[in-house]
């Protein structure tokens, strides 16, 4: 009877020890699932947080390219600056020049022959043609550098510009014989009409120039701008008598030379 007793205490112990044993296999079980559960809920953490960072420092990268006010309060243009209150060049009236695309935007081309550059030359010699009528002349770009097409037009609208003209080269995918120089203005607008028929008609005076016209457009640079602005189509860079024309240096000056006449003898209606 005694030895059943001891018997029976013994099994009693063993299974306690047992039920002890599970119950503490079941806390470290738990205990690693929370672990677990933490380290995963961390690492998501740690993930979205990176990401946040990186989307930041992307958009600030991005307002940097793009332009935007500066600590100083200064208008930033890629590596340009225009100062809040920026010294307006002596004559009239006060143009505001644009060379299309620059920097990583390099607009159309044909092999080397990049729009950005030719756009760039052609600006530069356009400024001087004006400047040596007695106009006023700003450009929103001098050299290699991207600006973003609506601070195009508030650089205009900023200096309270007369007049606003973007120079470009075009492209014909489908027919290369296509060819000509176009001046663009907003549908509207009559001060933006009246500079585009007055280029036309300066450019189509030159006998090595091919026009094909005025035509309404809804770019951005005209539908912001607050004056009177056109965007002209020098020509076609799917051409190769055209593209070659305008990588003379002579043609540009050609160019430029007439675009000049026909921007200072433009008749602005009143009001526009």
């Amino acid at each position: 009877m005694a030895e059943d007793g001891r018997g029976r205490g013994v099994r009693a112990e063993t299974e306690r020890g047992r039920e002890r044993g599970g119950r503490t296999r079941t806390r470290r079980r738990r205990r690693r699932r929370r672990m677990r559960r933490i380290r995963i809920w961390a690492a998501r953490i740690l993930v979205l947080g990176g990401a946040a960072l990186l989307l930041g420092l992307l958009a600030w990268g991005v307002r940097g390219l793009l332009g935007g006010e500066n600590e100083e309060g200064q208008y930033t243009f890629g590596t340009r600056l225009a100062q809040d209150d920026p010294e307006i060049p002596a004559g009239e009236p006060l143009i505001v020049l644009d060379a299309g695309h620059g920097g990583e935007d390099q607009g159309t081309s044909s092999g080397d022959t990049l729009e950005k550059d030719l756009n760039l030359a052609v600006t530069r010699r356009l400024a001087q043609e004006l400047t040596g009528r007695g106009a006023a002349v700003i450009l929103t770009r001098e050299d290699d550098v991207r600006v973003d097409l609506e601070e195009r037009a508030a650089f205009a609208n900023r200096y309270e510009a007369d007049l606003f003209v973007s120079i470009h080269c075009n492209y014909c995918e489908d027919d290369d014989a296509v060819q000509g120089l176009e001046a663009y203005y907003r549908e509207g607008s009559g001060g933006g009409q009246a500079l585009a028929e007055s280029i036309v008609q300066a450019a189509d005076g030159e006998e090595k120039i091919v026009c094909r016209g005025t035509r309404t457009a809804d770019f951005r640079v005209l539908r912001k701008t607050e004056m009177p602005a056109v965007l002209v189509e020098l020509g076609y860079l799917s051409s190769r008598e055209e593209r070659n024309l305008l990588t003379q240096e002579d043609y540009q000056e050609l160019l430029a030379g007439r675009l000049a006449e026909g921007i200072m003898e433009a008749v602005i209606p009143a009001g526009e």
